[in-house]
């Protein structure tokens, strides 16, 4: 099902329905009978992405303990699939960075360096593999969460709820935007890639419901989202190549690689900060107030 509410359901309605179709979703991907593979994880952790988004959201309308149960729950659950993800995409990212950038190196000098990277990728995944046990508890994990979360008891409206969630979000995206217009610090990019690929999940939400004004805004925001998310992989592409150094024969084609690493990361940083002092140029309150007038009258509207 796609994950947007629907105006044919009360909100609390379709937001339970999008929780419980994240972690089915997840569930479903990760059954150990289909043969488990990197793709799985990737998809998995979208879907849990999701679920926990949702749970945000309704955060003050349920139980302060369920909430943290839930969110512990789904967050250990992510931690679990995330180094068989990260694996994943590193090849995928160095695959595509390999072709921007074909010139700068020949092909034998990217060949090795790409072989150097599945081979140190593939002792993450090889030992993530390996501890069946452990992904079996969470996958069961996951099928014990899908028979709880149904019977969450939703508290009035919860559009309250919603507001205060994306107001919070909002404003820890402000703040890492204008912390890392000042720093190179990787956490901070990090941290605020997270921030804002979590605003973008839940806005994702409701993106039929939105103006044409916020739906354009939320259109810039992917692109950040984007570019934060290349700066954060080739962060990962630069931790990996450098555990897997001494494999390397070529150093020069290692030395121009941290090169052509460190140039596009300084890129991407001019970039996400001028993207940011562009997106986030309006205080939370106001752009809060836009949204719910935005979606509200969409759902009068139905």
């Amino acid at each position: 099902m796609p994950y947007t509410v629907s105006k044919t359901e009360p909100i609390e309605s379709s937001l339970k329905i999008i929780l419980v179709s994240g972690i089915k979703d997840a569930a479903n991907v990760l059954s150990l009978s289909q043969g488990l593979h990197r793709e799985q994880f990737k998809q998995a952790r979208k879907s849990l992405k999701k679920a926990r988004a949702v749970l945000y959201l309704l955060r003050d309308s349920i139980s302060e303990s369920k909430f943290s149960e839930e969110e512990k729950n789904l967050k250990n659950l992510s931690r679990t699939f995330r180094d068989v993800r990260d694996a994943h995409v590193t090849e995928e990212v160095f695959m595509a960075f390999s072709k921007a950038h074909q010139k700068e190196l020949d092909k034998e000098e990217w060949a090795e360096l790409m072989q150097a990277l599945v081979a140190e990728s593939k002792k993450t995944v090889e030992r993530v593999f390996q501890e069946e046990k452990k992904l079996r508890e969470a996958i069961a994990l996951l099928q014990a969460a899908m028979e709880r979360i149904p019977e969450i008891k939703i508290k009035g409206s919860p559009w309250s709820s919603i507001e205060e969630c994306l107001r919070t979000t909002f404003l820890e995206c402000f703040e890492y935007s204008e912390a890392c217009q000042d720093t190179q610090e990787e956490e901070y990019f990090v941290a605020w890639r997270k921030a804002v690929k979590f605003l973008r999940v839940e806005l994702d939400f409701f993106i039929e419901a939105l103006n044409p004004e916020i739906k354009k805004w939320n259109q810039e925001l992917h692109t950040l989202s984007d570019a934060l998310g290349e700066y954060q992989d080739l962060t990962l592409i630069e931790e990996q190549i450098q555990a897997c150094e001494k494999s390397i024969q070529s150093k020069k084609a290692f030395q121009k690689l941290e090169k052509l690493l460190h140039e596009r990361k300084k890129n991407l940083r001019k970039t996400t900060r001028k993207l940011g002092r562009e997106i986030f140029n309006t205080k939370p309150k106001a752009f809060v107030k836009d949204f719910s007038q935005s979606t509200k009258s969409w759902f009068k509207a139905a």
